[in-house]
């Protein structure tokens, strides 16, 4: 027969049992908590529009613009990845893509378009655009391509036209040829000067634009609607090459300048 002070003993026994495998069972929810909380689920991308090459042509662009002997094409980089060739040779006007199929910005969007490229040219040739945010239809046109890069004088100029089709260049750079560059465009779409605007990265670092700062306001639509196209425009006396890759338009800068 138990006496007291035996009983007592059994208690503590078991309370400590009962603690000891309550605290292990704590233990492991902690350390399944801890594993849980370092699985991190991928924030779900915001492309809009995947330009790349092997996509193919009937996928990527809207239409292919070419005039005399100029031509569109794809070829391999040095990693392998294809790209899109745009040849315009001596005495041709144009060759360019016309994007992006399946993807229309509109009135209040905010985009990012991004795009890798390098061209081959005579460094002091003009040419009347390498990249164009195009209006469509032009005859109801007024700034006709808000957002136009093309080259003149030695350097490579971002320009914005207003509504008078008068244009600014926000920003320029010496050019440089035979060398890849990369470019992110963010544009608030908007035929309102006060609401639209333009922000710019070239090469992974943003740029400050002609009025000192890093972002400019101005109309960003035009006609009944605004595509992309890259390529080459212009500079007839001599032959141009383009070669780009990686074009992205997005909804955040992370996936544009991929």
């Amino acid at each position: 027969m138990m006496n007291k002070i035996d009983l007592i003993g059994i208690t503590l026994a078991m309370g400590c049992v009962f603690t000891l495998t309550n605290c292990k069972k704590q233990n492991d929810n902690a350390v399944q908590s801890a594993n849980s909380s370092q699985i991190i689920p991928n924030a779900a991308s915001s492309i809009l529009f995947n330009g790349d090459a092997s996509n193919g042509a009937n996928n990527v662009w809207k239409d292919i613009n070419v005039e005399q002997n100029g031509a569109v094409s794809t070829v391999k980089d040095e990693t392998g990845t294809l790209c899109w060739n745009f040849l315009k040779p001596v005495g041709s006007h144009r060759a360019e893509g016309h994007g992006a199929k399946n993807f229309q910005g509109v009135e209040g969007d905010d985009i990012y378009i991004g795009w890798t490229s390098k061209v081959y040219m005579p460094v002091t040739l003009k040419t009347e655009a390498i990249f164009q945010w195009k209006a469509y239809p032009t005859a109801t046109a007024s700034a006709n391509h808000p957002i136009m890069l093309h080259t003149v004088n030695g350097k490579l100029e971002l320009q914005h036209f207003d509504e008078n089709h008068v244009a600014t260049v926000p920003w320029s750079i010496p050019l440089a040829t035979g060398t890849w560059q990369k470019f992110v465009l963010r544009m608030k779409l908007s035929k309102d000067a006060s609401v639209g605007f333009i922000e710019f990265w070239y090469n992974g670092t943003q740029q400050t634009l002609s009025n000192g700062k890093q972002r400019l306001n101005c109309r960003t639509l035009d006609s009944d609607l605004c595509d992309p196209k890259w390529g080459v425009y212009g500079g007839d006396s001599s032959q141009v090459t383009q070669i780009v890759k990686k074009i992205r338009i997005a909804s955040a800068y992370i996936d544009a300048a991929q």
